[in-house]
């Protein structure tokens, strides 16, 4: 995978108002999705598109995904990518292995070294590279990817322009539909972060970690070596944790949560 650390400004790219407008309209809802795909097809010709978050530190969070040529195949990309997800360059990017900013990565099919992962990924929905821009600021990560199927073809040369240009709105929009959804809880029941945070707003933001890995089924020593930290402190963290929840076993945090 080539990846390169984006600078500001970006490009602006050059679409019509209403294009735009209908766009907006949709952030918060669950068609924003679908109007991405169709503006995405529009500018550069993109046959799938899919929005990731980390909430966590774990496991990025599908915020949709959608693809022109039928919605079995998106769904198909996705399968692959969740069997996959901690092998992929995005995953490292999201998870803040290359510091805070905005990166655009290139990664097409022939580029991947193992089988299972292109055939799961790219082969069986029918895809030949991905583009993606993903940020990563202080407190979560973003990724938006679009992609190329293998009957269209790669992007042209000149939709890489467009690209970079369709990538500011959507992040500004995408940054967007992910505060409304989850403040209305659209997608907010999946991220185990985001419900302790509402749920327990006096954790911080390393005892919420600790303690949505607790609920995921992490032992101590794999959030340890997930999180590059001693075990003993993630056992610290922990208890921290349940005395601010008032639980003192992971099983009176299951039933709390």
């Amino acid at each position: 995978m080539k990846q390169q650390k984006l600078h500001p400004p970006f490009a602006d790219v050059n679409m019509a108002v209403d294009q735009v407008i209908r766009l907006s309209q949709t952030v918060g809802s669950e068609n924003f999705i679908q109007a991405v795909m169709r503006v995405a097809t529009e500018t550069c010709g993109a046959d799938f598109v899919s929005l990731f978050c980390q909430g966590d530190r774990d496991t990025p969070l599908l915020i949709g995904t959608a693809c022109r040529l039928g919605q079995r195949r998106a769904a198909q990309a996705a399968k692959g990518y969740r069997r996959h997800v901690h092998v992929d360059g995005n995953t490292a990017i999201l998870s803040g292995s290359q510091g805070i900013g905005d990166f655009l990565t290139y990664q097409s099919a022939g580029d991947i070294p193992s089988f299972t992962y292109r055939r799961d990924c790219y082969d069986l929905p029918g895809i030949s590279e991905r583009v993606s821009v993903v940020r990563r600021a202080a407190d979560y990560g973003l990724s938006i990817s679009l992609y190329a199927s293998d009957e269209n073809g790669p992007f042209d040369a000149p939709h890489g322009d467009k690209i970079q240009a369709l990538f500011r709105l959507l992040l500004a929009l995408t940054e967007r539909h992910v505060a409304f959804s989850l403040k209305d809880g659209v997608w907010m029941e999946n991220d185990v972060q985001a419900r302790l945070a509402l749920s327990y707003p006096d954790l911080t933001p390393r005892e919420r970690e600790v303690a949505a890995m607790a609920i995921k089924g992490r032992t101590a020593k794999e959030s340890a070596d997930l999180l590059g930290v001693a075990e003993t402190t993630i056992i610290t963290h922990r208890k921290k944790a349940y005395k601010r929840m008032n639980v003192t076993s992971l099983r009176q945090l299951m039933a709390s949560y």
